[in-house]
C-alpha cells in the first residue's frame, strides 16, 4: 500500500521500495506504482531539499546511491553504455528526453536536473561566438553575459510540461549546435514581437482549404510578400532570419507566450519551390498540430534535406505538398522519367502555381536535379521580403 511520505525515514523506505520495482519491471506489471511514487518522492525532495544547489549529474548519482544503481541500470533512461558514461563523467548534456525518462523512471524533480545542465548550459558554452557575431551583425544588441537571460525570455511557458513528453520535434542533422539554435529560435520571436500585433489566431479557419488559396499566390511577381500578408490576416506571424553558425535550418513553427503562431524562414536555398515548400510545411504545422506547439510547448524545426520518419512532419509535409500541388491533378500528367517540359507547363497552369514548384516537385520525387533546371528560378526572393 502506498503511503504519503512525510519523514526522512519514509523517504529511504519509497525510494528502496522504487529501486526494486524499477528492477522488477521488465513486463511493465509495476508501472503505475513506480509512477506514484516517483511522484511522491519528488514532492517531498522538492519542499525539503534545496535542489538549486544540485548539479544534474550530482543528482543522478545521488539517486544511485539511495537506490543502489549502477551506470548500466541507467541505460534505459539515458541510452548506450557509453552515453551513460558521457552523462555522468559531464561530457554529454542532457536532453529533453533523458530528463523526461529519468525524472519519471527514477522520480529525480525536473529542477535539478536542468538547474545547471539545462539551458544556461545549453547556451553559454557555444552560442557566444560566432553565431553571436553573426546575430549582432543582423542588427540585435546582445551581449554574451545576456544570451541565457534573452533566451529564456522568449520561452514558452509550456517548456515546462514538453518536458513530460517524449517529442520529437527536430528535423534536424545531429551536428546541430543546440544552443545556436535556442538563440535563433528567440531571434526569431523577438523579431515577430517588435512587428507590433497582427490580427487574432484562428484556428478553425486556418485549414488545408487556407492554405491551397495561399499557395496560388505563388504565381503572382509579388507572391511571397502577399503570402506573408495574407497569413498574417490570419493571425500568423512570419520572420525571415538567415541561419546562424551551427544551425542547418529551412524553417521553424513555433507560439508566442500568448499562442500567437509564429513561422521563421532562414532562406538559406534561395529558390522559388524551396521557399513556398518551406512556407508551407510551417502552416502545415500551425494548422494540424497547433496543440503540440502550445498544449505540449514543442517548436518543429526543420532541415527539410533530411527525409523523416516522425508522424507529425510526415503529416505537414503531405499538407504542404497538397497545397501545391493537389494530388488530382498531379495524376491527370505524365509523371515520370519522360516527362517533358509542356508536361510541366500543364500541371502548373492546372494548380495555378508557379512552374518553378511543379519542376521542383518532378526534381524531388525522381531524385534528377538536372532536369528543369532551367525552370528553377533563384536569387528572386529576398528582395521582395526585406520588411520581414
Amino acid at each position: 500500500m502506498i503511503k504519503p511520505i512525510r519523514s526522512d525515514h519514509d523517504l529511504e523506505l519509497a525510494t528502496e521500495r522504487l529501486a526494486g520495482l524499477i528492477k522488477s519491471n521488465q513486463e511493465g506489471a509495476f508501472s503505475d506504482e513506480i509512477e506514484v511514487l516517483s511522484t511522491l518522492i519528488e514532492q517531498y525532495e522538492r519542499a525539503t531539499i534545496p535542489m538549486s544547489t544540485t548539479s544534474p549529474v550530482g543528482a543522478i548519482r545521488f539517486r544511485m546511491d539511495q537506490q543502489g544503481l549502477t551506470p548500466r541500470q541507467l541505460e534505459p533512461f539515458i541510452g548506450s553504455r557509453a552515453r551513460v558514461s558521457e552523462v555522468l563523467s559531464g561530457k554529454r548534456q542532457l536532453t529533453l528526453d533523458m530528463i523526461r525518462s529519468l525524472h519519471e523512471g527514477l522520480g529525480i524533480p525536473y529542477e535539478s536536473l536542468i538547474s545547471k545542465g539545462g539551458l544556461d548550459t545549453e547556451i553559454s558554452g557555444r552560442a557566444p561566438g560566432a553565431a553571436l557575431n553573426r546575430l549582432n551583425a543582423l542588427g540585435f544588441e546582445l551581449g554574451s553575459d545576456g544570451v541565457p537571460s534573452f533566451v529564456r525570455e522568449f520561452q514558452s511557458p509550456y517548456a515546462q510540461r514538453a518536458l513530460h513528453r517524449k517529442t520529437r520535434t527536430q528535423r534536424a542533422a545531429s551536428k546541430m549546435d543546440q544552443g545556436a539554435l535556442l538563440l535563433w529560435q528567440a531571434a526569431v520571436l523577438r523579431k515577430s514581437e517588435s512587428r507590433g500585433p497582427i490580427a487574432r489566431f484562428d484556428r478553425s479557419v486556418f485549414v488545408a482549404e487556407r492554405l491551397r488559396k495561399v499557395a496560388r499566390l505563388s504565381g503572382r511577381p509579388d507572391g511571397p510578400r502577399r503570402a506573408i500578408e495574407a497569413f498574417a490576416e490570419n493571425g500568423v506571424s512570419t520572420v525571415i532570419l538567415p541561419a546562424l553558425p551551427g544551425t542547418f535550418l529551412d524553417g521553424a513553427a513555433m507560439t508566442h507566450r500568448d499562442g500567437t503562431p509564429v513561422i521563421g524562414l532562414t532562406l538559406r536555398h534561395e529558390r522559388i519551390d524551396n521557399f513556398w515548400f518551406t512556407l508551407l510545411h510551417e502552416a502545415a504545422h500551425i494548422s494540424l498540430h497547433y496543440d503540440q506547439l502550445t498544449d505540449a510547448g514543442a517548436v518543429f524545426v526543420d532541415d527539410l534535406e533530411i527525409r523523416s520518419e516522425d508522424e507529425f512532419e510526415r503529416e505537414a509535409d503531405a499538407l504542404a505538398g497538397e497545397s501545391l500541388i493537389p494530388n488530382h491533378l498531379l495524376s491527370q500528367v505524365q509523371w515520370d522519367e519522360a516527362s517533358t517540359h509542356d508536361d510541366i507547363v500543364a500541371l502548373s497552369i492546372r494548380t495555378r502555381v508557379h512552374i518553378a514548384i511543379v519542376a521542383g516537385r518532378w526534381q524531388r520525387d525522381h531524385q534528377n536535379y538536372k532536369k528543369f533546371s532551367r525552370l528553377i528560378e533563384r536569387g528572386t526572393i529576398r528582395h521582395h521580403l526585406q520588411d520581414f
